[in-house]
């Protein structure tokens, strides 16, 4: 992609009277990125990490899902023009957090990979909700 390009995208994102189709975009564009720079990572922390098969460490990833859940939420309610952005980046935190928990309890941990990714794309839709709830107006 062009910097030209990403320019736009990034100005059309911090734009609440920017097309909404051009926001949408810039937004996946913009987690995407975020979801590869975490993916990265983990991939570089996988072979550093031991296996500590410690089944606490499960309710944490639980606990600690649910809070950044909660996060992105009333950032939606909250923050006008850049709560999508900020669910979005708590969606790429809830998946590197479940990632690096999964990388703690493998091998039936990294089930948690799916689950972080399913959350991120679940933040993502969310942010795209408010992108449009926010271009729609209160």
């Amino acid at each position: 992609m062009a910097p030209n390009a990403l320019q736009g995208l990034l100005k059309a994102l911090a734009d609440p009277e920017a097309d909404p189709n051009l926001r949408r975009r810039a937004l996946r564009a913009y987690g995407l990125f975020l979801l590869g720079l975490k993916g990265g990572l983990l991939l570089l922390l996988a072979p550093f990490l031991p296996p500590a098969p410690y089944p606490p460490l499960l309710l944490l990833a639980v606990l600690g899902v649910a809070w950044l859940y909660l996060q992105a939420r009333s950032a939606l309610e909250e923050e006008a023009p850049l709560g999508p952005l900020v669910a979005v980046g708590l969606g790429a935190g809830a998946f590197f957090f479940l990632g690096v928990l999964g990388l703690l309890l493998r091998p039936l941990g990294l089930l948690l990979l799916p689950l972080g990714l399913g959350t991120f794309w679940g933040f993502l839709r969310r942010g795209e909700e408010g992108l449009n709830a926010g271009a729609r107006g209160p």
